[in-house]
């Protein structure tokens, strides 16, 4: 029985430090997107860039508004 507790605790330990992990170096956003965008916007420079990934994405990640949160008035669904 003790064996299996720490098996399970120890396989959980792992599986959040593999999370946290992957998160700290995921890097799926601004400067993922900035190739594309320069490509896309060639008049624009990377602060006017980043200024409206920001605006459509928020800030830092945060994703609290902005065009890509599907805040769609209910009329129009």
């Amino acid at each position: 029985m003790k064996k299996s507790v720490l098996a399970i605790t120890v396989l959980a330990t792992v599986f959040v430090m593999g999370t946290a992990a992957y998160a700290a170096v995921d890097d799926s956003g601004f400067g993922q997107m900035l190739p594309w965008m320069k490509q896309m916007h060639p008049s624009m420079n990377e602060n006017e860039l980043e200024q409206m990934y920001n605006d459509c994405h928020g800030r830092n990640g945060e994703r609290t508004r902005g065009m890509m949160q599907n805040d769609i008035p209910a009329e129009w669904r």
